[in-house]
């Protein structure tokens, strides 16, 4: 029989060591543990014995007598289970004094650590916090006495929006971890720990556990929203504190529709302005342009009803809805949004109501208090127009029922003025205005380029120069010295048209004409040709556009004197024009006296009482075909018809001008300066 004391971390590594030293299977020795792994040590101490064929039952038997004396033959039974296996199929737990140590099974991967109830070590070292378990790890939990057990109280609020526990702990003894621990992923001790008090029989407090703090959450009526883990959260609490039990889930609440309203709001803000910078004439209207948001509804949600801790609900609003109302010149799109039909100024009735004014109606004074009138329908003003303010209408007409000083009106569709205009300027029909005067400049430059290409055709054929730029710059110095300046003002009106009138082709003739018209630009000219194909444009442009006067445009007026009046219309004077520029695209009628200054027309002209004695010369120029007709005139006059000028040297009276036959006719009757008639009559000429 052989035999020996032998150190390893575990039985069976004994076994398969000491078999190969001894030449024998390891089931033929025999082992006497004489020390298990503890705290300080982590190797098993054991006997080793080889016994003699037919005696080793016999040793085996007494190992076992011996082993349940000392009350340890379970543990020697578990432990070669162990060895056995590698791992035991369910955790075991070996109570080896006061120290636990822990057999975890095959399926545990975490354990977590309950410090209130003691320390626990993995491989002699302390964790406070959950950890991985390997195997072959040697887990120890070492129970804390003297310690507290835990005690709640559980209070709800009467809404039934929260409840909570409060917790503390009360003196306990030493605390229990329970044999009976399941195979699972994860260990928590707080789970497997009893608190015993220790003290005498009969006054032991049983350890509060999970299923008892469900009972107390029952019995407060508590069904809905227990939060989760919630046993784990009392555990972790030291000495006392407050957990969160269960909370109402709360409502989704409803969303109201409602309205973002633009109108009334500002175009645009400067916050860097200030009172040295405010523009006191600037017009103070709020004006929209057509298609411009006014407003947007913004559809609401219904909301979701919650729920509190007793399982009751908790309701939420119901939806309001409301309808749009639209008035005059508004339209609603699929978005919900208010847009305008055209421009003007936008009006909120109430709260959702909306429509757009295209007439502006201002029953007072235009000065400092209300600003300038900036607006893109009609204007109808009940007071006056003060100095260095104005009046704009973009696509309407205006009318002023009071007078305008120093100020500045522009009505696209017609002017009507009650009483006296006073050193003011007057645009009616701009838009033609422009296109009137951008028209004749270039009727002038096609007429003049013409005569201009042919003295030039003419001369190249007598002398059989073939030089053309000389022989032009000569001629356009000699006989057409404006030439220049109207190809310039006809490039700058060019640019102040609008892009449907003019066609890329007949802004290149023009250009072309300039470069070759001013400057060195004649001198660098070869042939006609350019100017030739340039004049060609020009003819298609007149035939297919020509002046095109709007019969709806009228400038009514009472008084004016040192004004400047511009009309694409007809113009109406009912007393008297003084000191003023006319420039007229219509017809001209003055029902009263014209004195100094100048009237230019297209139509015809009709006037009661023209000029006055020791005054400046008074200039009327009138079209080609213009029919003139002055009741009373006196002298030092100059009309223009077309480019024929008649003066007027005497007082006379039922002057008429017109064409007969394409020559220009004057009829008048002498004039004393009287209001009796004179019977002297005569015709005058003119080729």
């Amino acid at each position: 029989m052989k035999e020996k004391i032998v150190s390893g971390k575990s039985l069976e590594e004994i076994r398969e060591m000491v078999s190969l030293e001894w030449a024998c299977t390891p089931e033929a020795l025999v082992l006497e543990v004489i020390e298990k792994p503890g705290l300080f040590n982590r190797s098993f101490k054991v006997k080793v014995v080889l016994p003699e064929a037919g005696v080793q039952s016999t040793e085996q038997e007494e190992v076992c007598e011996n082993t349940q004396e000392n009350g340890d033959q379970s543990d020697i039974t578990q432990a070669d289970e162990v060895n056995r296996t590698g791992l035991p199929d369910k955790t075991l737990v070996i109570l080896e004094n006061t120290t636990y140590r822990i057999q975890p099974g095959t399926s545990v991967e975490k354990i977590v650590p309950y410090p209130q109830a003691g320390k626990l070590l993995i491989n002699g070292k302390e964790i406070t916090s959950e950890s991985p378990v390997q195997p072959g790890d040697a887990i120890e939990f070492l129970p804390s006495t003297g310690k507290v057990m835990m005690v709640w109280d559980i209070i709800a609020d009467t809404d039934g929006r929260k409840a909570v526990a409060r917790v503390w702990r009360e003196n306990t003894g030493h605390t229990v971890l329970s044999e009976d621990i399941k195979n699972e992923p994860v260990i928590i001790l707080a789970n497997h720990i009893i608190d015993t008090t220790g003290s005498l029989p009969g006054n032991e407090k049983v350890a509060k556990t999970e299923n008892d703090l469900m009972k107390d959450i029952a019995a407060k009526g508590i069904i809905h929203g227990i939060r989760p883990n919630v046993w784990n959260e009392l555990q972790l609490v030291e000495n006392q504190g407050e957990i969160i039990i269960a909370e109402a889930t709360p409502p989704v609440p409803t969303v109201q529709p409602e309205i973002i309203d633009y109108v009334g709001e500002p175009l645009s803000s400067n916050e860097d302005s200030n009172e040295a910078k405010i523009d006191y004439f600037a017009c103070k209207i709020r004006i929209c342009e057509k298609d411009e948001l006014l407003a947007q509804k913004i559809p609401g949600k219904e909301g979701v009803p919650g729920t509190d801790i007793f399982g009751k609900p908790i309701p939420v609003d119901k939806i309001k809805d409301f309808k749009l109302n639209l008035k005059r010149n508004v339209y609603l799109t699929p978005a919900q949004e208010v847009r305008a039909s055209c421009s003007g100024t936008p009006i909120r009735s109430n709260t959702n109501t909306y429509s757009i004014e295209n007439i502006y109606v201002l029953n007072k004074d235009v000065d400092l208090s209300t600003g300038s009138i900036e607006f893109p329908g009609d204007v109808f003003l009940g007071g006056n127009v003060t100095d260095n303010h104005y009046i704009h209408s973009k696509h309407g007409m205006v009318k002023i029922m009071g007078s305008v000083s120093g100020a500045e009106i522009k009505a696209d569709t017609g002017l009507v003025v009650k009483n006296n205009i006073i050193a003011s300027k007057i645009v009616v029909g701009e838009k033609h205005v422009c296109r009137s005067e951008f028209i004749k400049s270039l009727q002038e430059v096609h007429e003049e380029l013409g005569l201009c290409l042919a003295q030039l055709e003419q001369l190249q054929m007598a002398s059989g120069n073939t030089n053309a730029g000389q022989i032009f710059k000569l001629i356009l110095e000699k006989n057409f010295q404006t030439l220049p300046k109207k190809a310039e003002d006809t490039e700058r009106l060019l640019s102040v048209q609008e892009p449907d009138f003019v066609s890329n082709d007949l802004d290149l003739a023009i250009r072309t004409l300039k470069h070759f018209l001013v400057g060195l630009g004649p001198l660098q000219l070869k042939d006609a040709t350019y100017l030739k194909n340039a004049l060609r444009i020009i003819d298609y442009f007149m035939e297919q556009k020509g002046i095109s006067t709007p019969t709806s445009v009228v400038c009514d007026v009472s008084y004016i004197q040192n004004s400047e009046v511009s009309c694409a219309g007809d113009f109406f004077c009912h007393k008297g024009v003084y000191n003023s520029i006319l420039k007229i695209e219509g017809s001209v009628k003055i029902h009263g006296v014209c004195r100094g200054g100048e009237i230019s027309c297209s139509g015809d002209l009709y006037i009661w009482e023209l000029g006055a004695s020791n005054m400046s010369a008074t200039t009327i120029r009138a079209g080609k075909k213009s029919h003139i007709t002055i009741e009373l005139c006196y002298s030092n006059i100059k009309i223009f018809v077309g480019k024929e000028l008649v003066k007027i040297d005497e007082p006379s009276q039922k002057i008429e001008i017109f064409r007969d036959r394409g020559i220009l006719q004057v009829a008048k009757l002498r004039w004393d300066g009287n209001n009796g008639n004179n019977t002297n009559q005569g015709n005058n000429h003119h080729a």
